[in-house]
């Protein structure tokens, strides 16, 4: 008994210093989690794009579609983000005026971190230090400098930055089960069964209405016609020899 007992102390020894181990890796060696994104802004029509220093909203081109391309990280287990803009090596934060302004990562802090909410169907992204305070735009695509301004204006979609953002909205309208749903995911210009269905029937309802209307007109003519040759419709014909006989008699 005593020598079964002997042996299992060690093994419980190993295992204790494993999970020492394991436990000091995960409390200091956490990996960072990273998202390749862009932030699509629903008042401004435009991506947030980080070009140095400055921030704003602006719609894609071939200049800018880099500074656009952004990363979510968060460094522990919170739900605190960083918004890092990989072309800029900058970080998204708040100055203590509540500016947004892109930071490097040697000045990056609690400033630079967010929350990612729920609005509805969009994101917000509200600061860790104020929970008054979201990363907001205008429709020119300037940063948002009151926290009471236009609540539609701190509303984002977040897509795959190498795909385009019709794309996306398509693809969300889809899973949405064929819905028409509110903008801007209003994309997709087919029209669906229901519609077609309703626009045949008004066309068909237009054609029987034009041709009721012609064969109306068809037969008012085919009576006159008939008329004139029974020579039922004589009256104009009538006044037109009376005419003449009064011209005669002048003479």
């Amino acid at each position: 008994m005593r020598l079964s007992h002997t042996r299992r102390l060690p093994q419980l020894a190993v295992l204790a210093k494993i999970l020492c181990l394991l436990m000091v890796v995960m409390c200091g060696a956490v990996p960072a989690m990273v998202r390749s994104v862009s932030l699509y802004s629903t008042c401004s029509s435009g991506n947030v794009t980080v070009i140095g220093r400055s921030i704003k909203a602006m719609g894609r081109d071939d200049h800018n579609a880099p500074y656009q391309k952004l990363t979510t990280q968060s460094e522990d287990f919170s739900r605190k983000l960083y918004i890092f803009a990989e072309k800029s090596q900058r970080y998204i934060c708040f100055n203590k005026r509540w500016k947004l302004v892109g930071l490097p990562k040697k000045q990056k802090g609690p400033m630079c971190q967010f929350y990612e909410v729920y609005n509805g169907s969009y994101l917000r992204y509200r600061s860790a230090v104020d929970g008054t305070r979201y990363i907001g735009f205008n429709k020119f695509g300037k940063p948002m400098k009151n926290p009471h301004g236009r609540q539609e204006c701190f509303n984002f979609i977040k897509y795959n930055p190498h795909a385009d953002i019709n794309h996306h909205n398509s693809l969300v309208n889809m899973e949405m089960g064929g819905m028409e749903p509110r903008e801007p995911y209003v994309v997709s210009r087919k029209t669906s069964p229901v519609m077609r269905a309703a626009k045949n029937s008004l066309l068909q309802a237009d054609s029987a209405r034009g041709h009721v209307h012609t064969s109306t007109h068809r037969h008012r003519h085919s009576n006159r016609w008939k008329m004139r040759q029974d020579g039922g419709d004589s009256g104009p014909r009538r006044r037109h020899e009376s005419r003449h006989l009064v011209e005669a008699s002048k003479y």
